[in-house]
């Protein structure tokens, strides 16, 4: 089986459009109230049209093999998946329970193996040379006689570069030459694509108004009210567990994020204080951490307290309080990027740091000798 070189793009894409998808429908359905299609004998669920989705997304994959078909099914099949699955609360009870508490974790949970599948096929390559170039050659097959923008082409240059002559024989070895001959002389896009634009307009924007410096100080701000957060959904977790009650009715009912269901429910929050309380402390360290200097520390804990946060907190959270947890997951994974994004700029810039020093130390000499 052949790996797509652009697998992890067409997951994540899926992965996108799900999330979305589900935090939009369940927004929608609450301030509609909720209404029925089907009247009074008939109810067509809304699980229905995500399943007609994909149903038309495997279609498009079986019936054409151009690189936008790829692309609507990616899109179609997320959209579908999250239709499908927002309604996993009738699935999963007797009585067709929607609220029940724990679809949230469900949704949530399946988001997660998505996004780990985009992930891992993102970091995967083909490992023999048949796999390589019949990847190489189903993605080249797809611009016969069109233009192919520059920066695919690249991609596909870049993948070529990856197989070892050789461990091929010499049909492969004739092959890949070939490949790399008309990938080099075959005329471009001389426009940019929406999305090499809209890449470039983020280049812009990031060094134009937030140079390192700055992203630095916000990123450091953000992990100490990370931290804050965290404290706070700890304390109230604490008060709940220990059964406290107020006089206050109202205040009592907004507390009561357990909602009756017992013991079990008071295990599942005592898991989720007990990361909570790692998630906190991990951002509280990485901010002093970075402050003092140690930068890779910082940078490399938030990251990590970030990911427990998602896949561990989370999880468990979305049992107690769904559209909470999802805005929560939503400014994790904004923090989340934009730590990476960091880490992968400051790389960059020690690279240009690095490539522009031996010139400047070869110059040395001939200026000293003028």
């Amino acid at each position: 089986m052949r790996w797509r070189p652009e697998a992890g793009r067409l997951v994540t894409l899926m992965a996108v459009a799900f999330g979305l998808t589900v935090v939009i429908t369940r927004l929608y359905l609450m301030a509609s109230g909720y209404p029925k299609i089907g009247g009074g004998t008939y109810h067509i669920a809304h699980a229905l049209f995500g399943g007609l989705l994909l149903v038309i997304s495997c279609l498009l994959l079986m019936m054409s093999s151009g690189r936008t078909a790829m692309i609507w099914a990616a899109l179609l099949s997320g959209v579908g998946l999250g239709l499908f699955i927002d309604e996993v609360g009738k699935f999963i009870t007797s009585n067709n329970n929607y609220f029940f508490p724990l679809a949230a974790p469900i949704i949530y949970f399946a988001f997660l193996l998505i996004v780990v599948v985009a992930r891992t096929s993102a970091h995967r390559r083909a490992r023999s040379p048949e796999q390589a170039l019949g990847a190489v050659i189903e993605d080249v097959g797809q611009f016969v006689g069109t233009r192919i923008s520059e920066q695919r082409r690249e991609m596909l240059l870049a993948e070529l570069g990856t197989i070892d002559p050789e461990g091929c024989d010499p049909q492969q070895r004739e092959l890949l030459t070939a490949l790399t001959d008309y990938l080099r002389a075959v005329r471009c896009e001389t426009e940019a694509s929406v999305g090499g634009r809209l890449a470039r307009f983020g280049v812009w924007f990031e060094n134009r108004f937030l140079p390192l410096p700055v992203l630095r100080v916000v990123l450091i701000a953000v992990l100490l009210a990370h931290a804050l957060w965290s404290l706070l959904r700890l304390v109230l977790a604490a008060v709940v567990i220990s059964g406290w009650h107020s006089h206050w009715r109202q205040l009592d009912h907004l507390l009561d994020v357990t909602h009756g269901h017992g013991w079990k429910s008071l295990v599942g929050l005592s898991i989720a204080a007990a990361g909570e309380l790692v998630v906190g402390v991990g951002c509280a360290v990485a901010a002093v951490a970075w402050l003092r200097g140690r930068e890779e520390v910082g940078v490399r804990l938030g990251i990590w307290s970030d990911v427990v946060s998602l896949t561990v907190v989370n999880v468990l959270a979305s049992y107690f309080s769904q559209f909470l947890t999802v805005f929560t997951a939503i400014a994790e994974a904004l923090l989340l990027w934009a730590l990476v994004r960091y880490r992968v700029r400051r790389a960059a810039q020690t690279r240009r740091r690095g490539a522009s020093g031996p010139a400047e130390s070869v110059g040395e000499p001939a200026a000293a000798r003028s």
